[in-house]
C-alpha cells in the first residue's frame, strides 16, 4: 500500500522550508554555480495563500542585470512547477 502524498500547501511549514531548499539545491543551483554565481535562502515565509522566498545572490550573481530578471522569474517558475503550487514568490533582498 503506497503512502498518501500530500500536497505542497498542506504540508507543515517545515517540511514545506525542506522541500524549497531540495529543489533549490536539485534544479537551480548548479546552474548559478556554473556562471560563478550562487544564492542563499535568508528566510521563507507563509503570507496567506503565498509562500514568500526571501533570497540573496552572491558571487558573480550579485549585480547581474538578469539577477532581477529572467534568473528570478525562472527560479520562481522552477518552484512552482516542481512543488506544484502556483503561490510561490521569490524576492532578492
Amino acid at each position: 500500500m503506497s503512502e498518501e502524498v500530500k500536497e505542497f500547501k498542506d504540508l507543515p511549514f517545515e517540511e514545506k522550508k525542506r522541500k524549497i531548499e531540495q529543489v533549490i539545491d536539485e534544479s537551480i543551483r548548479q546552474f548559478l554555480v556554473m556562471d560563478g554565481g550562487n544564492l542563499e535562502i535568508v528566510e521563507v515565509q507563509e503570507n496567506g495563500d503565498f509562500v514568500d522566498v526571501y533570497i540573496r545572490y552572491m558571487g558573480a550573481c550579485v549585480g547581474c542585470a538578469s539577477a532581477t530578471t529572467g534568473t528570478l522569474f525562472g527560479i520562481e517558475h522552477t518552484l512552482r512547477e516542481k512543488l506544484n503550487y502556483p503561490h510561490i514568490r521569490v524576492l532578492p533582498i
